[in-house]
């Protein structure tokens, strides 16, 4: 799990007794390994979390793997898939 998304996490804790307006949750997630169950922790963790509040859900994960140095994810075809699933939010 990243820095950014485990401060997310804790910053959004104060939600909880409130009245929330977020439902639909989606995952982006890199890696420099493609491995199947690289980002598997990174979504347990944001699962976790989720599971938290009731009127909540993970609707998508988009993991685009094999990307380890800048620019080096241009010309992926996750780039479209990421696209399309933005256009459907």
């Amino acid at each position: 799990m990243s820095g950014q998304m485990k401060t997310l996490i804790d910053r959004m804790n104060a939600m909880y007794p409130k009245d929330y307006r977020f439902r639909d949750i989606y995952l982006l997630t890199t890696a420099a390994e493609s491995e199947e169950n690289t980002p598997k922790r990174a979504e347990s963790g944001l699962q976790g979390w989720i599971d938290c509040y009731e009127k909540s859900t993970l609707k998508a994960h988009l993991f685009c793997g094999g990307v380890n140095d800048a620019r080096e994810i241009s010309g992926n075809p996750k780039l479209q898939e990421a696209f399309e699933l933005g256009k459907n939010v």
